[in-house]
C-alpha cells in the first residue's frame, strides 16, 4: 500500500473534494504553506497518484440515456487474448467513457443519444465478437438508465472513499446523492464545440495550450471555459488513482428492487455508505448500478454484510443482488473516465 505523508493526505483530500481549489485555499483549510501545497500537488500528479478529468454533463449534450453493461467471458480463452479483444472493441466504441476487464468479468459505461443508439451499441458488441473473437465474448447484461427516469452520479465522487481511507481528524464530507437531470439539446457554436472537445481531451492543458489546439485566442478560450463551468456543462474533478495506491478490490453491484418500496423512500432511508462510498451510481425505481473500490478484501466482506442486512430487513430486493468483484492487480482499464471519445462523437461526428 502506498504510504503518504499527512501533508500529502490533506492535499489529496482537499483536491478530491474540490478540484478547483487553489494552492492558497488548500493551504488555508489545512494549515499548510502555499508553496508546500504546490510542491505536493506537482509531485502527486507526476507520480500518477492523482489525475484530473473535465467531466461533461452528458444530458446537456443531447444524451437521453446512460448505459450499463456487465458480463462474464468464457474462462477457456486466454486472458491476454480476451483483454486485447476488448481493448480493440472499446477503441472502436466512442460511447464508452469508463470500463475495465479483470479475470473473466467485463464492465462498460456508455453515454448514448437515444434508445436506437443503445440498441446499436449492443448489436455492435455482438457483431464484433464473432468468428475468431467469439470465444472472448462476454455474456453481457445491458441496462438503460434514461435521464428522464433515473438519478445518477453526475461526476465521479471519491471523496468519502479517500476520507475513510486516510482517517484524518477532519470533518466527514457531505453526502452527494444521485440527482435527476433534464435532457437539453446543445446550442453551441462550432468554436464552442471544438473547444469543449479539446478541454475534455486535455484536462490538464492551460487556456493558452487549448487556444493553440483550436485556433482561438487565449482570452476566447477563458471566456468559453468559464461559460461551460457556469452553465454546468463541464466540471473539473480530481480522481485518485486508487489501484496505484494498492487498493485491491473493485466491486460492481447490480441490484434489482422490490417496487412495493417507493424509490424515494429507499434512497432516503438506505445506509449512507451505499451512496457515499460508490464513486459512480446509476439508479432508477427498479434497479441500480453502484461502483466501489476497496483497500482490501476484508473491507468488502465486512462492509457488504452490514449493508445487505438493512436491505434484507426491509425486503428491498426483488431478487438476490448481483455483485461482481474485480481484483485490481489483474485488471486492465478499457477507459478510465476518458470522456473525450464520447464528447467528440456527440458534438463533431
Amino acid at each position: 500500500m502506498w504510504k503518504f505523508l499527512e501533508s500529502e493526505m490533506r492535499v489529496i483530500l482537499g483536491l478530491v473534494a474540490n478540484a478547483m481549489r487553489t494552492d492558497a485555499e488548500i493551504a488555508d483549510i489545512f494549515n499548510l504553506k502555499k508553496g508546500t501545497v504546490a510542491s505536493i500537488r506537482r509531485r502527486l500528479l507526476d507520480a500518477g497518484a492523482i489525475t484530473y478529468a473535465n467531466v461533461p454533463a452528458f444530458n446537456k449534450l443531447g444524451c437521453e440515456l446512460l448505459g450499463f453493461h456487465i458480463g462474464t467471458t468464457e474462462p477457456s480463452e486466454r486472458a491476454d487474448t480476451r483483454v486485447n479483444h476488448y481493448i480493440e472493441f472499446t477503441a472502436k466504441s466512442p460511447q464508452v467513457y469508463h470500463g475495465m476487464i479483470g479475470g473473466s468479468s467485463v464492465v462498460l459505461y456508455t453515454a448514448l443519444k437515444s434508445a436506437t443508439e443503445f440498441d446499436g451499441f449492443v448489436q455492435s458488441h455482438n457483431s464484433f465478437f464473432t468468428g475468431s473473437r467469439r470465444s472472448s465474448k462476454a455474456r453481457m447484461t445491458s441496462v438503460v438508465f434514461p435521464y428522464a427516469l433515473s438519478k445518477c452520479t453526475q461526476v465521479p465522487n471519491f471523496v468519502s472513499i479517500v476520507h475513510n481511507h486516510f482517517q484524518l481528524d477532519v470533518p466527514a464530507p457531505k453526502s452527494v446523492p444521485p440527482t435527476a437531470a433534464e435532457v437539453e439539446s446543445p446550442d453551441f457554436s462550432e468554436t464552442e464545440r471544438m473547444t469543449l472537445v479539446s478541454l475534455v481531451e486535455h484536462p490538464r492543458a492551460s487556456d493558452r495550450e487549448i487556444a493553440s489546439n483550436v485556433g482561438l485566442s487565449r482570452q476566447a478560450i477563458t471566456r468559453i471555459r468559464n461559460k461551460f463551468a457556469e452553465n454546468g456543462v463541464l466540471t473539473t474533478v480530481c480522481i485518485p488513482r486508487l489501484y496505484k495506491w494498492g487498493f485491491e478490490i473493485g466491486a460492481v453491484a447490480h441490484p434489482r428492487f422490490n417496487m412495493e418500496i417507493p424509490w424515494e423512500k429507499r434512497l432516503k432511508t438506505q445506509p449512507a455508505e451505499c451512496i457515499d462510498l460508490s464513486f459512480l451510481t446509476l439508479s432508477k425505481a427498479d434497479e441500480a448500478a453502484a461502483n466501489y473500490i476497496l483497500a482490501k478484501y476484508t473491507d468488502y466482506s465486512e462492509g457488504l454484510e452490514n449493508i445487505l442486512a438493512w436491505y434484507h430487513k426491509v425486503k428491498a430486493f426483488d431478487e438476490k443482488p448481483e455483485i461482481t468483484l474485480f481484483p485490481l492487480e489483474r485488471c486492465t482499464e478499457l477507459r478510465s473516465f476518458d470522456y473525450g471519445p464520447a464528447v467528440r462523437h456527440l458534438l463533431l461526428a
